[in-house]
């Protein structure tokens, strides 16, 4: 076992891979890994790469030998051992040279080895690309979060309140329509809803999918927290269908209509809710 004391550390790593290192070193080594964070991650990648080369090795080794292969190793077996002929004159037997020991094996053999430390860093190289292709795989494929998850998200929280549930009650009803109207953007009405049995609280006012958003906020009978939603946003040409999505419990009912987009938020086991979304797309 020879010491690798001052060449760089992958080179150490590699050798206390493979077993080749004496104690002191291993001890040095297993100090290093114990308290580097860089180091680890190192050893880690190298392991990977070693077993992903030995591996393909085995996968190698386990692989049919081709017929074509197997044919040539035979003739220049029986070339070599056989003396040349020449012509019907006796050879001596002293002056027959000795047959010569093949090269093939040699060869497949370093061959091997090369392959088995080939494997080894292809490993390696291939864990570090799938772990970079992961990370973007991971950032490409992630789902788009829109305005609508904060919304929800929002909803989930304010809808337990009590005492907190808006920023503006409902009797100042004339001053959160100024004020709402100024922060996004969008010209509105508070709708009436009384006749599905709901009571305006008041408003609040968030941020959604990155801009100023308004939430009027009623309550029902049973004390279920019912909301509508909008935002500024690119202008459409008269009015979208409504469009249903759920959150796990929470069902929202979206639309656009000119520049802003609408939005009315509720439980999603809520029959009511798409007849009370048209109610409010018809009058806010």
């Amino acid at each position: 076992m020879e010491s690798t004391q001052g060449l760089p550390l992958e080179v150490r790593l590699s050798a206390y891979l493979d077993g080749q290192l004496p104690q002191a070193e291993v001890d040095e080594i297993n100090a290093i890994l114990a308290r580097d964070d860089q180091a680890r991650g190192v050893y880690e990648k190298l392991k990977l790469g070693s077993e992903f080369g030995a591996r393909a090795f085995d996968r190698m080794l386990q692989e049919p030998i081709p017929l074509d292969l197997v044919r040539n190793i035979k003739d220049a077996g029986k070339n070599e051992d056989e003396p040349p002929k020449l012509g019907i004159a006796a050879i001596p037997v002293a002056a027959t040279p000795a047959p010569r020991r093949s090269a093939f094996w040699p060869q497949a053999l370093a061959a091997s080895l090369v392959l088995f430390l080939a494997g080894g860093a292809a490993g390696y190289l291939i864990s570090e690309q799938k772990q970079t292709s992961f990370q973007v795989a991971s950032t490409q494929f992630a789902p788009v979060r829109t305005w609508l998850d904060d919304i929800a998200d929002y909803h989930r929280i304010y809808s337990r309140q009590t005492r907190h549930l808006v920023e503006l009650p409902a009797s100042d009803k004339d001053h959160l329509v100024e004020w709402l109207s100024a922060s996004t953007g969008v010209t509105f009405a508070v709708p009436d809803l009384t006749a599905q049995k709901l009571t305006f609280e008041g408003a609040r006012l968030l941020v959604a999918g990155g801009k100023p958003t308004a939430q009027l906020l009623y309550r029902d009978a049973e004390n279920e927290i019912f909301a509508i939603c909008f935002l500024k946003s690119d202008p459409v040409e008269g009015k979208t269908e409504l469009a249903e999505s759920m959150r796990n419990d929470i069902g929202l009912i979206s639309w656009q209509k000119g520049n802003a987009s609408f939005v009315v938020v509720g439980p999603s086991a809520d029959p009511d809710l798409e007849r009370i979304a048209e109610t409010v797309s018809a009058s806010i």
